[in-house]
């Protein structure tokens, strides 16, 4: 996400690759399977934020998710992709 916010790559493939990530890290075969179903998801909320509020996604907010994961910290984890997923709810709801 980084060389995307850069403009070394595509900030939405790049978004998407991350939470697509996140979902195929857990080896969870049902988190597995809803791939398709959050890529299409997300690549349409993306867009639609994206446009609203003129830039990419927080690669600070990301980075707070990945580094809860690398410590293994559910409950941080958690919280901080909570933080995204706030973020997003209400630029859409202010729009």
């Amino acid at each position: 996400m980084k060389a995307a916010a850069e403009g070394e790559d595509d900030p939405l493939s790049a978004d998407i690759a991350f939470h697509v990530a996140i979902l195929n890290a857990t080896k969870n075969p049902f988190y597995r399977d809803l791939h398709e179903l959050v890529n299409t998801a997300l690549r349409i909320s993306i867009r639609f934020t994206n446009r609203i509020k003129g830039r990419t996604a927080s690669i600070p907010s990301h980075e707070d998710v990945a580094d809860a994961i690398l410590a293994r910290d559910a409950v941080a984890a958690q919280t901080a992709m909570q933080v995204i997923i706030v973020d997003v709810l209400e630029l859409i709801r202010a729009a």
